[in-house]
């Protein structure tokens, strides 16, 4: 029984490299992989929770079996034996490594991560330590099973690493009367996202560890050198990056000449998100969202506003917007998008022009916190204090965010030199050790260390990304720290302005400028959306049709939906609805 009990343990063993491999490709964000398969990054974490759950079943088995069967033998001491075997095995390797895979396994559980989120992400980083050991533990051999997508992996890394150590300056930061922050952040030439697009957000005041994913709220087809992102105070997070806003904007408020009153440094990776812009491929769509939800969607409609505008072929005709809000505040979101000044054709009412309807419905009638009093206000910072009297870092030298994540199909040919550039270097660094370092000192009498070996392997690993495939990133645009953004207009130091030119204001006409999205929605108070009558409604307007169907918002509103697609799908088959889930809970 014990020879079984070896033979068991050793086929765990052989299938972990094959899970390990798997369990890094979801969470490489930029992979050429995810992209060929159309999942993006942000629904490929689901499958990386269940490959981790399975990897460390595996793990944990394989582990229990040896103790057992070396307990049995009475050899519990090889347990922590570092030697390796004639298999090329190293057991006190393989030990450390588990440990610390446990420990990530635990940490990780829903209940943790989302109470402990910085414990959580703290213990995630012990992977370094799981590959490292595993490494040590089945040698450099072995390795070979599971370095393609720990490779991509670590590309995919490299790249953020390189692209979050990039301070943001000239950020604006404005509440709305909701209390949703509103940050403008300044983007480079060439700076290239989706309607769907989300970047991830890091405050170091707030918490060095934490990134956040936030959806556009813009459009990249708009002439700006911003990007807009919505956020509303929920968390811990969310509500202290609010409440140091609201702090200065009262004191800027209080004393105009006070000097640097938000320190602020900010820290971006993205954009990410889907590649293409899926909703286009419908002629029918249903916007579904549940407060801040409706952030992707001002983007979706600004470009499909945009795209009718420059009169291109086979867009969505008729878009349908359902949102379910608390309070009535809320709407103020709304206010930026000007639908008839972006696609004049639409207040002609053309054949082919977009059918617009906005249906919002207050859930509650009780008022929420007012912030009223900061509505016409903005906060512009620099990120630090130094900065504001260093005149190095003026108006012309605004660090904008740049993309160093391929996110379009033009940024494909960037990303094959960079893993051809990588994966060339770690064969050239491995061919040279294994010439002048590995053959030389292996003998039948004086074996080479197998230690030392996977030592070479992974500086072969390091030199191949760091110095290979850095060098594509500095030669495919070495001047890329220097470009300017789309704009030229000037970023004061932190300040508060008015939102609009109160000069200009007297002499436009209000009544003359076009409605805004805010006054075109039909506000329902005191219930919820009746998603049977809203798709029965589609349905029978859209009869032998396909309706594409976009939710996003809490948990309950997009079962609700989803459960009412497939209900209608079922039942009537008179229109086909194609429910997609816009999510960006990682």
């Amino acid at each position: 029984w014990q020879a079984k009990l070896d033979k068991s343990g050793e086929l765990f063993g052989k299938v972990i490299p094959f899970a390990m491999t798997l369990l890094f490709l979801p969470v490489t964000r930029g992979s050429p992989i995810l992209r060929l398969i159309h999942v993006p990054s942000e629904h490929a974490v689901r499958y990386h929770r269940w490959l981790g759950h399975l990897t460390m079943i595996l793990i944990t088995t394989h582990g229990v079996i040896y103790s057992i069967y070396y307990h049995s033998r009475h050899e519990t001491h090889m347990v922590m034996d570092w030697k390796y075997s004639t298999e090329g095995i190293s057991n006190f390797p393989g030990v450390i490594g588990a440990t610390a895979g446990v420990i990530m396994w635990v940490t990780a559980l829903a209940p943790v991560r989302s109470r402990f989120f910085n414990f959580f992400y703290g213990t995630h980083q012990l992977y370094i330590v799981l590959f490292v050991f595993y490494a040590w533990h089945v040698g450099k051999g072995n390795m070979g099973k599971c370095i393609g997508g720990i490779f991509l992996f670590f590309i995919d890394r490299f790249l953020r690493f390189v692209q979050s150590q990039k301070r943001i300056t000239g950020v604006t930061a404005q509440v709305l009367p909701s209390g949703v922050v509103e940050l403008k952040i300044p983007i480079q030439q060439g700076f290239e996202y989706n309607a769907l697009s989300f970047m991830y957000i890091n405050v170091p005041g707030i918490s060095r560890l934490e990134w956040h994913p936030f959806s556009s709220a813009s459009s990249s087809l708009n002439i700006s050198d911003t990007i807009s992102i919505c956020i509303k105070p929920l968390g811990d997070w969310t509500y202290s990056l609010h409440s140091a806003i609201l702090d200065n904007l009262a004191s800027l408020s209080m004393d105009p000449k006070l000097e640097c009153p938000f320190a602020l440094k900010l820290y971006t990776e993205g954009p990410y998100g889907h590649e293409s812009d899926y909703f286009l491929r419908y002629k029918h769509l249903l916007l579904v969202a549940g407060g801040t939800g409706i952030t992707p969607f001002l983007a979706i409609l600004t470009d499909l506003l945009k795209r009718h505008q420059l009169k291109q072929e086979k867009l969505p005709l008729s878009v349908r917007v359902i949102w379910s809000v608390r309070c009535i505040s809320e709407l103020c979101i709304l206010r930026d998008i000007r639908p008839a000044l972006i696609c004049p054709s639409l207040a002609n009412g053309g054949n082919k022009s977009l059918n617009l309807e906005v249906e919002v419905f207050v859930t509650r009638n009780e008022a929420m916190n007012d912030y009223t009093q900061f509505d016409s206000k903005v906060l512009k910072f620099e990120d630090t204090c130094i900065d504001k009297g260093d005149p190095s870092k003026g108006a012309s030298n605004v660090d904008a965010v740049s993309s160093l994540i391929p996110t379009t199909s033009s940024q494909n040919l960037f990303m094959v030199a960079m893993i051809l550039a990588s994966v060339a270097g770690f064969v050239l660094m491995s061919g040279l050790f294994n010439l002048y370092v590995y053959t030389p000192r292996n003998s039948p009498e004086s074996p080479f260390s197998l230690t030392l070996d996977v030592l070479l392997f992974f500086i072969s690993t390091l030199v191949g990304i760091v110095v290979c495939g850095g060098a594509v990133l500095l030669l495919w645009n070495p001047a890329r720290s220097y470009i300017v953004p789309r704009s030229s207009s000037s970023r004061n130091s932190s300040t508060i302005v008015s939102a609009t030119d109160p000069v200009k204001e007297e002499r436009m006409d209000v009544e003359s400028q076009p409605a805004t999205l805010e006054d075109m929605c039909t506000v329902i108070k005191g219930s919820r959306p009746p998603f049977q009558e809203i798709f029965e409604t589609a349905a029978t307007k859209h009869d032998g049709e396909e309706i594409g169907v976009l939710i996003c918002g809490p948990k309950g509103l997009q079962e609700s939906a989803a459960s009412e697609c497939r209900s209608q799908n079922f039942r009537n088959r008179r229109a086909q609805f194609h429910f997609h889930s816009v999510c960006f809970d990682l």
